[in-house]
């Protein structure tokens, strides 16, 4: 008989600007003009779930943040912005080595 079971690594989808800077070892200030630049500049690229604020709370989806991060460069210039690929959450969580996976193992028993 087989046991398929399904394995998940996942990370946090959400973090505040702090942990953000903690974690890629830039400024909060860098993370504040990047954070200004994808609600200002990219709601149509990312949507509403970018950015998540409710009173004091601020919290950044940090898929966006990554994806952003990459092609930031070729999305500020409208000339090179054309050939950037369009925002694929999925991809992104793969790259990062966010994953479900089914595995199957055989009984070795009999």
């Amino acid at each position: 008989m087989a046991v398929a079971y399904v394995e998940s690594i996942c990370g946090y989808p959400y973090m505040q600007k702090e942990r953000i800077a903690q974690e890629f070892d830039i400024s909060p200030s860098t993370v504040r003009n990047r954070l200004h630049e994808i609600e200002e500049k990219e709601h149509d690229r990312y949507g509403d779930y970018a950015v998540i604020r409710d009173g004091k709370i601020l919290l950044i989806n940090m898929l966006v943040f990554l994806d952003y991060m990459t092609y930031r460069r070729r999305l500020l210039d409208k000339n090179a912005r054309k050939y950037v690929p369009e925002f694929s959450p999925e991809k992104v969580a793969r790259m990062v080595g966010w994953s479900n996976r089914t595995i199957l193992e055989e009984d070795m028993s009999q």
